[in-house]
């Protein structure tokens, strides 16, 4: 993984390279990767971002790791090359029908790992997300827009700068 590769088209190359990433094409990614891994939302435009066609770019001994949300990688696409061993295995923590209420058709292949969508959830991840939480507490306290606001336009609505005067004022 040195250097990590990354794909997204929202993401400026200084960006990327500020977290020692190496942005690239979705197929560079594919064709390059030992481990693909997904981190995205599911939306218009990253449902079945993942389909045959970058599926057949990786490499044989390559993985696939899909924790963000099901949707995102062709499933039947996938259960195919993992079947006919097109690619080395998959890690799987998210479905597009959940929760899974029967054995999924997965289960079958010995090449893959699945989890109930909680893979990611580690110590690190509760600490982070509480440190978080706790800076952007802070950060408001203090006066400042925190860091990584999705919707930063709701800082110039009079109804939230009133709120937050009258809080930095002590009121």
């Amino acid at each position: 993984m040195n250097p990590p590769l990354a794909y997204d088209p929202f993401v400026s190359t200084e960006v990327a390279a500020g977290f020692g990433a190496r942005l690239v094409s979705l197929e560079d990614l594919m064709r390059q990767s030992d481990f693909v891994s997904i981190h995205c939302p599911l939306n218009e435009k990253t449902r079945g971002l993942i389909s045959g066609r970058e599926l057949a770019w990786m490499k044989p001994g390559a993985f696939l790791l899909n924790t963000a949300r099901g949707g995102i990688v062709d499933e039947n696409a996938l259960f195919l090359a993992l079947k006919e061993r097109r690619i080395a295995g998959a890690a799987i923590d998210c479905f597009v029908q959940e929760p899974i209420s029967r054995p999924h058709r997965f289960g079958e292949l010995e090449n893959v790992l699945l989890a109930p969508h909680s893979i990611a959830w580690t110590e690190e991840l509760f600490r982070d997300i509480g440190r978080a939480a706790c800076e952007v507490m802070l950060d408001l306290s203090l006066g400042r827009k925190p860091r990584g606001v999705l919707n930063p336009e709701v800082f110039e609505r009079p109804a939230f700068q009133a709120k937050w005067n009258r809080y930095r004022d002590g009121e």
